[in-house]
């Protein structure tokens, strides 16, 4: 039962931040708070995104946590890195290399 409360606590958490971040797109703004919006914007998506790979590095996904990172990747993808998968990978391996595993994502 603790694995289903944390499957689910997961998936609304990954939930919430792609939720929160879609709400945080600018629509009609000025320039430089568009720019300023859209680096929180991938900045949240990284975040849900290395929380996703921590989690599937530690266990099986649930159906709704694979859908959720699933649509983060695709997210990320599409506004942090602009379609170009090889420098969503660069950025990643970057942050494998610099981020030691053995400690939660955040404990610094």
């Amino acid at each position: 039962m603790t694995n289903h409360r944390n499957s689910s606590v997961a998936a609304t958490m990954a939930a919430s931040i792609l939720l929160a971040t879609s709400a945080s797109i600018p629509h009609a703004q000025t320039p430089e708070s568009s720019y300023a919006a859209i680096d929180r914007d991938v900045s949240s998506l990284k975040t849900a995104y290395l929380r996703c790979e921590q989690v599937a590095n530690e266990r099986l996904l649930d159906l709704g946590e694979a859908a959720t990172c699933s649509v983060i990747y695709e997210e990320l993808l599409k506004i942090g890195f602009d379609g170009e998968f090889k420098r969503l990978l660069a950025w990643w391996d970057d942050v494998r290399v610099a981020e030691p595993r053995d400690e939660p994502l955040g404990a610094h």
